[in-house]
């Protein structure tokens, strides 16, 4: 019974309109109070116990960094390397989008922060080269969701802390489904850009040979990664010193943000002392949203455990399939549909904890397994009704959300596809754990 009246409220208060923070305390502290003996004095104990944690303090220097790079010109010379990598291909502009959004995904942590970053120059770039502005909206959002999947990202900190797994293991895992995710979006860019004949490509000067063109190139490549290096070896930086064991993931946020002060004030300039005060506040009000969720998760958690909720779900699927990929189809459905309606914070701190103990009864990995959750849960960025990418992309571009409406379906099916092959291609995600 309690466990009923706990997921009815919260879901009651969710559709009210009552933030989402204190929908989980509400909804846990109502059935604590009525259907068991616990002392309520130990939510406010388990909300401070949850937040007070060396691991979970990475992830309000991640945010800071993120929004320092984003307004401090590291994004800008990311942007402009990528368009001289790939910049010559068809769809050339798409293709920098989304081959933008991964390197700066490779800073920020933050799927909103990427879409918000890049979409910025990007968009209006791509106006200008005949992309019809809400397809290459569209594109951006899909590609922002990369920031949340390519370490590092503040998901895998979110899961790591809420479920006891290793972090530095999480952003291992990471490194090749996003770059999947990645190349699934260029190629559904380059198939639409085809089909509707729209969108740019460099094409060679007149009497310019093969060679000379590649040779002409490869030299703006070169001094385009000059001018970027500081921007480029901040990702080398951040997880070299983790996947080395120089420093933890969160003495790596702490670099991260010193690292990006340095360049974006000393070396690119374009970031000045009121600047950076603007930084502080923008990134304290998210951590505030943060910490409040993440503290109130605990208990949340605690309340399951103490119902043995995990458990009665495994033995719910248990009895409806015994076969590990249809569990995972089911899961993965599940969690596509939390995605429409809950942002990735709260869906994390509410259903890894039921959902992880379920899955490895089937022999799923964690770090997996947590990596599967957070793909789900970035494509919910470009679901509608609850779409956090789609209303930055359509406030960044200027438009009516709903002209990327027709766009949406074709990039959510190539989104699907990549998750699929991650979901029952478990190497792509633990080849490079020990």
């Amino acid at each position: 019974m309690g466990t009923a009246v706990l997921f009815v409220v919260l879901f009651a208060m969710l559709l009210v309109g009552v933030p989402v923070g204190f929908a989980i305390g509400g909804a846990t502290m109502a059935a604590m109070y009525f259907f068991t003996d616990m002392n309520m004095i130990t939510v406010a104990q388990f909300c401070y116990h949850g937040i007070n944690s060396f691991t979970v303090m990475a992830i309000p220097f991640f945010l800071l960094a993120g929004v320092i790079m984003s307004t401090g010109g590291i994004a800008a010379k990311i942007v402009d390397f990528a368009y001289k990598l790939v910049g010559f291909v068809t769809g050339g502009l798409g293709v920098v989008s989304v081959v933008a959004c991964m390197f700066f995904g490779a800073l920020s942590g933050s799927g909103m922060a990427t879409t918000s970053a890049i979409g910025s120059m990007m968009i209006p770039e791509m106006k200008k080269k005949r992309y019809d502005t809400p397809y290459s909206t569209t594109l951006v959002c899909f590609s922002g969701t990369i920031g949340l999947i390519i370490p590092p990202s503040l998901a895998y900190v979110l899961y790591g802390s809420t479920t006891n797994t290793s972090i530095s293991d999480l952003f291992l895992a990471g490194i090749l489904p996003g770059i999947t995710v990645g190349f699934f979006l260029i190629g559904m860019n380059y198939y639409m850009c085809k089909k509707l004949k729209m969108g740019d490509k460099e094409e060679r000067e007149k009497g310019i040979t093969i060679k000379q063109f590649m040779i002409s190139r490869a030299k703006e490549v070169v001094i385009s990664f000059k001018n970027s290096f500081w921007a480029l070896l901040s990702p080398v930086i951040i997880l070299g010193g983790i996947y080395s064991g120089i420093f933890t993931p969160t003495e790596a946020a702490c670099v991260s943000v010193v690292y990006s002060i340095i360049v974006s004030m000393f070396i690119y300039k374009e970031m000045d002392i009121k600047g950076l005060y603007k930084t502080f506040v923008d990134a304290a009000i998210l951590n505030g949203i943060t910490s409040f969720l993440l503290g109130y998760s605990t208990i949340f958690s605690t309340y399951m455990a103490y119902e043995n909720i995990p458990k009665q779900i495994y033995q719910l699927l248990v009895s409806f399939t015994d076969n590990k990929f249809i569990m995972l189809l089911l899961i993965n459905i599940t969690l596509l549909v939390i995605g429409c309606f809950l942002d990735t914070v709260p869906a994390i701190i509410i259903m890894a904890p039921i959902l992880l103990p379920a899955v490895v009864g089937y022999g799923v990995n964690p770090v997996h397994f947590g990596i599967i959750m957070t793909i789900n849960l970035a494509i919910g960025l470009c679901t509608p009704p609850y779409g956090c990418n789609l209303f930055v992309g359509a406030a960044v571009a200027k438009i009516k959300m709903e002209s990327m409406f027709k766009y949406l379906i074709p990039f959510f099916i190539v989104v699907i596809g990549a998750l699929m092959v991650i979901t029952y291609v478990p190497i792509l995600s633990l080849m490079f754990l020990r």
